[in-house]
């Protein structure tokens, strides 16, 4: 493919005109029909017009393939793992793919903070739970992340540092519902009405009498926690739903379910708080640079 023709192609993909390229080239735009047509531009234009596609120069020129962006490659690679399941493949199969290429790509994720790694990949080391506990951890002054190795406990947090004045300080603030929240789950009887919550299939209901009669737990407390759970979200969309059912008898009742996209979290909540009273033993990969506290001491009153 010619210069001009590769020009037009990439301009045309990216839905740019004429006029939008030279202006961003600060030329004219007859010069950049010009180029389409034959000619060349000048050669300290190449790398801003090869760079504003996101190309080489040589691709330019029609001198290599086209390079795939990173992200690219990643969504390209897990709707490889989805064109098998179309195939015939068996889904179970698709998922499990799809949740071992995450957990790699997180992998990646933190080896590639590291500058001594010379672009090698190597596999996540990952520990038995029974003899030692293994982390990786990435931190500096712009973001942080934590990666639990240990089988069948892994996770992967990443904070990115908050733009502007307002710091990590800002999840510390106005936490009366966070601190709520953690207090109802310390009770051990609320804990007990979640995890039953959370064993039913998506689109499963139960009366607070079913939950209080499988649960052992009193049908007040019962309700008690239903009744926080269905409100503890300042918006319309909270952890547990609640419906309106005809019982055997004819009358109307309640009955109580999961809101499965937000039933992770409550998870997350108990996997972070693990890994923090069961510290990590040792860690497979850190980077540690961040060369500030990560609060503001002076902003501390303002946290609630």
């Amino acid at each position: 493919m010619k210069f001009g023709e590769s020009l037009q192609a990439l301009r045309k993909e990216a839905k740019v005109t004429q006029e939008q390229l030279a202006s961003f080239l600060g030329v004219s735009a007859q010069a950049v029909s010009k180029w389409e047509n034959g000619s060349y531009p000048d050669g300290d234009l190449l790398p801003r017009i090869a760079d504003y596609f996101g190309v080489s120069i040589d691709y330019l020129y029609g001198r290599e393939e086209r390079r795939i962006t990173t992200e690219k490659q990643v969504v390209t690679g897990f709707g490889k793992i989805w064109d098998g399941v179309r195939s015939g493949n068996p889904e179970q199969e698709g998922w499990q793919k799809y949740v071992e290429s995450v957990k790699r790509l997180l992998w990646c994720i933190q080896i590639g903070a590291w500058s001594n790694n010379e672009s090698e990949f190597f596999e996540a080391p990952y520990s038995d739970e029974k003899i030692s506990r293994t982390a990786s951890s990435v931190t500096n002054n712009y973001s942080a992340s934590f990666m639990n190795l240990t089988k069948n406990k892994e996770f992967f947090l990443f904070l990115p540092q908050p733009a502007g004045e307002e710091g990590f300080e800002r999840w510390f603030r106005d936490t009366g519902k966070v601190r709520e929240l953690l207090g109802f789950l310390s009770d051990r009887d609320n804990l007990g009405v979640v995890m039953y919550l959370y064993s039913f299939k998506n689109g499963e209901f139960a009366s607070s009498e079913t939950i209080a009669r499988q649960t052992g737990i009193a049908k007040e407390k019962v309700e008690q926690a239903l009744a926080y759970l269905c409100e503890v979200a300042e918006c319309g969309t909270t952890p547990v739903k609640k419906v309106n059912i005809v019982d055997v008898n004819g009358k109307d009742n309640d009955a109580y379910g999961t809101f499965v996209s937000l039933a992770s979290l409550i998870i997350g909540i108990f996997a972070l708080a693990d890994s923090y009273v069961h510290a990590p033993q040792g860690f497979n990969m850190q980077v540690n640079s961040r060369d500030k506290g990560w609060l503001d001491r002076s902003k501390l009153k303002e946290c609630k």
